[in-house]
């Protein structure tokens, strides 16, 4: 946003510069070919000045609502990137897990954006915020629960696996109604909506297959729409790796960045980067990114030895 802002303003005051450049050499030569008296020197420069600022005033008077909007939206999403503002501190209270895996998913989304040139304030913001919906019910989702013990397979049957799975999927809803609620950017709301994009809530599907529960495979997919940007495609993308590395019992390189070429491959064999205008080339950069931030992550430590008290 803000490079748009200073892209604009930029160009204007370059063509508004070239063009009383112009207006200045054409009224040169004309004053040293006919060399007029004084006071008419005076009105060419006069006139060349009028020219320069109703050049620069016509475009503020057109563009000036546009610059003034997207600087709005710049101040307000500089505010909303800071982990002080009361919807973050909030989710850092109700669903520390939640809060959490937004931030490491934000760091991921962030460096995957810088590395392919796309809005990364907006990725990072964005990412901030994606999960706010599990406000509504923070104790429903696993990273807010700690360590639980598992339901009996006698108890999922299937209005409960349904009722459990449109639980899960409506956080999206919940959190775009928060969202517009504090007034939140639509840029951010848009990333919100799409950052599951028409995917299967996984889990809850193969439980019914597994108890051979008949189930339609729609009844278990988030709403959509798909990502239709870069942005929110790498959210989509960050936000499940993250979320997979999670599962996994061991942290070691290789099967972190297994689970990464896993889960990018998915995404784009069921369709979900179809319309999110990234390239081939440049979801290889995103899988790459992913894949050394999360070992950075979750990097083994080294365990010393204790020594023995004398």
């Amino acid at each position: 946003m803000r490079k748009t802002v200073n892209k604009f303003m930029f160009s204007l005051a370059c063509g508004a510069t070239l063009l009383t450049f112009i207006f200045f050499l054409i009224s040169d030569y004309f004053v040293v070919l006919t060399t007029p008296p004084v006071a008419l020197r005076l009105l060419i420069l006069l006139a060349a000045a009028a020219a320069n600022a109703l050049i620069i005033t016509f475009g503020v008077s057109v563009f000036d609502p546009v610059v003034l909007d997207a600087l709005l939206v710049a101040r307000r999403m500089n505010r909303l990137e800071n982990l002080s503002s009361p919807l973050l501190l909030r989710l850092s209270t109700e669903a520390p897990g939640t809060y959490h895996h937004s931030l490491n998913v934000s760091d991921l989304a962030h460096k995957s954006a810088k590395a392919i040139g796309t809005d990364s304030l907006l990725v990072r913001t964005a990412a901030y915020y994606h999960d706010i919906g599990k406000l509504s019910n923070p104790s429903l989702f696993t990273e807010n629960q700690g360590k639980t013990t598992e339901k009996p397979e006698s108890d999922l049957q299937d209005s409960v696996l349904t009722d459990s799975a449109h639980a899960i999927i409506s956080h999206v809803a919940e959190g775009i109604k928060i969202a517009r609620k504090q007034h939140i950017p639509e840029e951010i709301i848009d990333l919100i909506a799409q950052h599951h994009g028409t995917t299967t809530a996984g889990y809850f599907y193969q439980r019914a297959k597994n108890l051979g529960i008949k189930a339609k495979k729609a009844d278990f997919r988030y709403p959509g729409p798909n990502p239709l940007s870069k942005q929110a495609a790498i959210l989509m993308l960050a936000d499940s790796v993250e979320a997979s590395a999670r599962t996994l019992s061991k942290h070691s390189d290789e099967e972190i960045r297994k689970i990464v070429q896993e889960v990018v491959n998915e995404k784009v064999s069921d369709g979900q980067l179809k319309k999110s205008h990234l390239s081939p080339s440049e979801i290889e950069i995103i899988q790459s990114t992913l894949e050394e931030n999360l070992v950075a992550i979750y990097h083994q430590r080294i365990e010393y030895k204790k020594h023995a008290k004398s």
